[in-house]
Formats: C-alpha cells, structure tokens, sequence
C-alpha cells in the first residue's frame, strides 16, 4: 500500500472513530450535543457567580466571562483528552481486532472530539456574553489557534504516555485522576499567577498548563501581560509529552495485538 491511500484510510478512520464517539456520549441523551455546552458553560457561570458577589474583578482589564472562559476552556481540553485517552484501550478492544484500527487512531479522535467540543463550546459562551454587553476582543488570532493546538497535544501527548502506561500499571487508572484534581486548583483555571510572590509564581509556573492559560489570556486581552509565561517551555513539554507519548504507544500495540 502506498503512503498516499494509506494515510487516506488513516484519516477516514479517524474520523469515523471520532463520529462514533460523539453518538456514543451525546446520542442517548435527550439534549444531544447540547449537553456539551451546558456541561462546560456550568463551570463558568460557578466561578462567574462566585467573582461577581464577591466584586473581584479579573486582572489587568480583563472581563470576568474572558477570563473564566480562558481558564476552563484550556483546562478542559487538556483534563478531558488525557482522561479519554487513558480509557481509549479497555473501552475499544473489540475494536482494535480490525487490523486498520490502532491505540492511536481512537486516541486521535477523542482528542479530536474533546477539543472540537470545547473550541464549539466556549466560543459559543462568548458569543452570548457578547449579546449581553460583554466586550471580548481578541488580541491575536493566530496565538489564540496555536495555544487551543497545543493544549489538543499537550493532552494528547499525556494522555497516550499515561494511557500507554496503564496497560503495565492498572492503578494509574485510580491515581491520575486524583492528581487531576489536585491540578483543578493549581492550573490558574479562576486566578491569575500574579496573584502571587515571584517564587511562588516561578514554581506554579513549571505546570504547562498554568502556562497555556495564561498564554491564551495574553492572546485574548491586549492589557492582560504574565511575566512568568514561556511559550517555548510549553512547547518543549508538549513536543517531549508526544514523543515519549507515541513511543510508548507503539510498544503497547504489539502487545494488545496479541
């Protein structure tokens, strides 16, 4: 098979892969993909609620809705892609018995999905803050596009180490998530890092995803300026995330295939 209809057959897959998990989460429900945006729009409005009573306005100008959108948005596409990633294997084995279906490629479409989701979802609640008087002006289009990338393979990249990983180690199925949870509240998802002292901020700063929302803020906000974010240091993650990612990948696909 040449490389040309061979990578057509892998896109087709894909994106079967990727139709077949929108219909298995939101098929059943009586609200269909719309259960999407409300799950996500929920989050907001908490944090939102919580600011608004608590007269705490968002940082360097920004409004409260920009901001929130920004954190969760990230935050969600990176928690959800490394936890439909890491259960792509033992949900999909009577899949994976066709021989044009991988690990990879189901791992490829949730990403897909997840990330499509939330980029649909937010966007939408942005939408209606602008209907309802909000100002939301976006700094830079295109850093906004590559950060929304790289937190699709910074999630990708981890979710295929740790789902690869899981197949020798079953209990992380039990822990990832407990650390994700720990992550909830050191990600910057509803507060800014200069809320805080440089040294603080130096060590909060080592999580990549701190590091990808306050990006994404930046590219939102022409006033909203972070000292602390590296763009390249996210990138260097992301790219060794994947790598490691996919490496281990393959190496748990000879062994599923048995």
């Amino acid at each position: 098979m040449t490389t040309a209809p061979a990578l057509d057959t892998q896109v087709r897959v894909i994106l079967a892969l990727a139709l077949r998990e929108v219909h298995t989460l939101y098929g059943g429900k009586s609200l269909g993909y719309l259960w999407a945006i409300i799950q996500a729009a929920f989050g907001v409005a908490v944090f939102w609620a919580i600011r608004h009573f608590a007269h705490a306005s968002a940082p360097h100008g920004m409004t409260v809705l920009t901001y929130l959108v920004a954190g969760f948005g990230v935050w969600y596409i990176i928690s959800q892609t490394i936890s439909k990633c890491m259960t792509a294997i033992d949900g999909n084995r009577a899949l994976l018995t066709f021989p044009q279906v991988t690990p990879l490629d189901i791992m490829l479409a949730r990403c897909l999905v997840v990330t499509a989701t939330q980029v649909i979802s937010m966007a939408i609640i942005l939408g209606c803050g602008i209907v309802f008087g909000y100002t939301v002006a976006i700094s830079s289009v295109g850093m906004l596009i590559i950060c929304v990338l790289l937190a699709a393979f910074l999630g990708l990249g981890l979710g295929t180490l740790l789902g690869s990983l899981a197949v020798y180690l079953p209990a992380l199925q039990q822990v990832v998530p407990m650390i994700m949870r720990i992550l909830f509240f050191a990600s910057g998802i509803f507060y800014s890092v200069s809320a805080f002292s440089h040294r603080v901020g130096d060590f909060l700063m080592l999580n990549p995803i701190m590091q990808i929302i306050e990006l994404v803020r930046m590219s939102l906000a022409n006033g909203y300026i972070s000292q602390y974010a590296d763009f390249w240091y996210v990138v260097q993650v992301t790219l060794g995330s994947l790598f490691f990612g996919l490496l281990l990948e393959r190496y748990v696909r000879r062994r599923v295939a048995q």
